[in-house]
């Protein structure tokens, strides 16, 4: 018999010869390829998980370990990279300066030698937004002259 007319070839990794495939029974070949198939298709299944298809996470074995995650030496350290150029902030010119001095000591006094600023606070607020409103009166009359209704247009 020919392998081309074959109606059942010899399957590839099955360890059998081609002779001894060939010596076995059409009937039982034409059983044995779909049972291949099959399994092929039920072991490809078999190694499914949430992490390689669309299954949830709860459809795992809960047998398999998830990824842990890494721990903090081995993480990759917040920030930009080294070298990279800062962005600081930048106070912005005020509209308004507020002077603030400190109340009483703890002890009672409320006298102080060489008062000098340590700290800048800025608030900013934004303007509430009022709109301008045009009203535009449009006027109508007839035309004294031959009476006919004239309205006034709005200006582009």
């Amino acid at each position: 018999m020919s392998e081309r007319l074959d109606p059942a070839p010899l399957p590839d990794g099955l360890g059998i010869s081609a002779e001894d495939w060939q010596q076995t029974p059409l009937s039982v070949r034409l059983v044995v390829l779909p049972l291949l198939k099959r399994l092929e298709a039920l072991e490809s299944r078999l190694h499914q998980d949430s992490s390689n298809s669309s299954r949830p996470p709860s459809t795992d074995a809960p047998s398999t370990k998830r990824q842990r995650r890494r721990p903090a030496g081995e993480r990759r350290k917040a920030g930009a990279t080294p070298g990279h150029p800062g962005h600081p902030q930048v106070l912005l010119e005020p509209t308004a300066t507020v002077t603030l001095f400190p109340d009483a000591c703890a002890c009672g006094h409320s006298d102080f030698a060489g008062l000098m600023p340590y700290y800048t606070h800025q608030v900013l607020e934004l303007p509430v937004i009022r709109p301008e409103v045009t009203h535009w009166m449009l006027h109508q009359g007839w035309c004294l002259s031959c009476g006919t209704l004239c309205k006034a247009t709005i200006p582009a």
